[in-house]
């Protein structure tokens, strides 16, 4: 009789980070796949707050990320499981230096360039689903023009 073990996941967090309507990608350490900043959430932070110090480390990204989760994906790695939180991440700064700097490349592409880019595939479908309804938060922000006139 075979017995039944209870599958155990470990629980990882994510940004997809955007700037000025554009996604910001990385490479994953080691090889040139685009992917999005994740970690495993540390205890003593929450999903969103964790999800943030990965931004900060991975990207080199400061911002406000959104409270709701916008998607889960599981994946297997080294016979672990993972299951990540994903969140949206409003970028305001992009830091020129970063703890992973030398070990990843960045990027900002449009949010169909990141849809056809990043990977897994699940994160590319969780993506393409949450820019399909919510396009008003990847409008890049446009400056006001001055008129020129002096009061």
């Amino acid at each position: 009789m075979a017995s039944k073990v209870k599958q155990r996941y470990f629980k990882q967090s994510g940004v997809v980070p955007v700037y000025k309507g554009k996604v910001v990608l990385i490479t994953a350490r080691g090889n040139k796949r685009w992917i999005i900043p994740k970690g495993s959430i540390d205890w003593e932070l929450s999903a969103q707050d964790s999800a943030a110090k990965e931004a900060l480390e991975e990207a080199g990204v400061k911002g406000t990320v959104l409270p709701d989760e916008i998607g889960t994906y599981t994946y297997e790695k080294m016979g672990g499981r993972y299951k990540v939180k994903l969140y949206y991440m409003e970028v305001s700064k992009l830091k020129d230096d970063w703890d992973e700097k030398h070990f990843r490349k960045r990027k900002l592409v449009t949010p169909k360039q990141a849809i056809k880019k990043v990977v897994p595939a699940a994160v590319s479908k969780i993506m393409a689903s949450f820019f399909h309804e919510n396009r008003h938060l990847i409008k890049a922000k446009k400056k006001k023009k001055s008129s020129g006139k002096k009061r």
